[in-house]
């Protein structure tokens, strides 16, 4: 849309305009009047260069668009070394909000009402939040933050051995991919708690996907959502072939990675890297029996012990998953023994009895809370953040436990609506 015409009014003064307006949504924030005054400059520059108006616009917006102000979400401390917390202005958390939920910079709604210093009003930010939720640029939570957290994007990367599962090919993947996502979906946008998705009793399958799982077909190549009977041996995060095939190497399965996969991700219990100098593969070739008998030797090793006596009888319950996700009774000519053991000492059979004791597990909702608040603030957490994380949980629980439930309280939260400097550091960070 054309926003003037120079030969109306004048091309310094449809040069402001254009700039003004311009830089208003590159910059997520209103420009100064000094500003746009050494924007224009460039017109005068192109004019003492002998050329026109048109070039001297580009010149400008080019300019725009290689400033800082652009290239970075910029937040600034009246002190960057004061750790004393201060409010964001509405410019920036109107810029917090539209990268949290859509993954982009503020619209006109919301620079508006920056504008009038009315986002920090408890009622306009929740009105906004669902708002902007409803919107269709909300996908990009679906694809980005359900990317991060549970590494489904990680499926894109994923090559088993094609020798030994021939059929795992691109469009499978795709399927694969697009089956958590939808999954993830339907819980962002209806009243279902979070909770649930650990053992969910539906789906989304296509005739592919269906087939892979050994199900019945849906009748369709495009993603359906299906009702999963009790004996299908699906239902839940868990026992998706996402979560399955990441988790572990071409040519097998990995208890290791998939028991990681359960403390990283769900309960937020990261165990500490290998030491130095230990080597931590095992090789599978010259040992006979299941892979359960043959990761003894982690366990066996005093150097390994540690870590793996958390993570191995934790990823031992989905050994009835092969390392595409495929439902098995047995490993080679050995049968599954698929019970586990949590770090408490709990034990299971599978993951549907995991996924009961983890849904009652109180870290979990810490565990959802603090993921999230990480991919609202774009930062990692930090000790500082402790208190607020609790806070947040326990929040998310107390109003229902779902996704918009906690979107909510993380946008009221401190840690998103303030920021502190660093002691000691220029700058700081947010």
């Amino acid at each position: 849309m054309r926003v003037c015409d120079p030969a109306e009014i004048g091309e310094a003064a449809c040069a402001r305009q254009i700039l003004t307006r311009f830089t208003r949504r590159a910059w997520r924030r209103p420009a100064t009047d000094a500003e746009i005054d050494r924007l224009m400059s460039f017109l005068t520059l192109a004019h003492d260069s002998g050329d026109g108006f048109d070039v001297g616009m580009k010149l400008a917006l080019e300019a725009v668009l290689l400033s800082p102000h652009f290239i970075y979400r910029v937040e600034t401390d009246p002190d960057p070394q004061s750790e004393t917390p201060h409010r964001l202005n509405d410019y920036e958390l109107a810029s917090r909000l539209s990268y949290f939920l859509w993954s982009s910079m503020p619209d006109d709604e919301l620079l508006d009402l920056a504008d009038q210093d009315a986002l920090h009003d408890p009622a306009t930010l929740a009105a906004q939040v669902d708002r902007m939720l409803a919107d269709p640029k909300a996908q990009a939570l679906v694809d980005n933050f359900a990317g991060q957290w549970l590494a489904t994007r990680a499926v894109e990367t994923v090559e088993p051995n094609k020798t030994l599962f021939p059929g795992f090919e691109d469009a499978l993947k795709t399927d694969i991919q697009a089956e958590t996502n939808l999954f993830f979906k339907e819980f962002l946008e209806t009243e279902r708690p979070v909770r649930d998705m650990l053992d969910a009793n539906f789906t989304y399958l296509s005739d592919r996907l269906a087939a892979h799982y050994g199900l019945p077909q849906v009748g369709s190549q495009t993603m359906t959502r299906v009702t999963l009977d009790p004996s299908s041996h699906r239902g839940g995060l868990l026992r998706q072939a996402s979560f399955l095939a990441i988790t572990s190497h071409p040519n097998r399965t990995s208890p290791v990675k998939r028991g990681k996969w359960v403390l990283e991700k769900l309960l937020c219990k990261e165990p500490p890297p290998p030491p130095p100098g230990v080597n931590n593969t095992v090789n599978t070739d010259v040992l006979t029996g299941t892979l359960r008998e043959k990761l003894e030797e982690h366990r066996s090793n005093p150097s390994c012990a540690g870590c793996h006596a958390l993570m191995d009888p934790i990823g031992f319950g989905f050994e009835n998953y092969d390392a595409v996700g495929r439902y098995r009774t047995m490993d080679g000519d050995y049968p599954v023994d698929a019970t586990g053991t949590l770090p408490d000492g709990e034990t299971f059979s599978g993951p549907g009895e995991l996924a009961q004791i983890l849904k009652s597990d109180p870290h979990l909702s810490a565990c959802v809370a603090k993921n999230m608040l990480v991919y609202a603030l774009g930062r990692g957490d930090s000790p500082k953040d402790l208190c607020a994380i609790q806070k947040i949980a326990a929040d998310f629980d107390a109003r229902g436990g779902t996704f918009r439930d906690l979107i909510h309280v993380i946008t009221e939260s401190e840690p998103f609506t303030q920021r502190r400097g660093e002691a000691l550091a220029i700058g700081g960070n947010p």
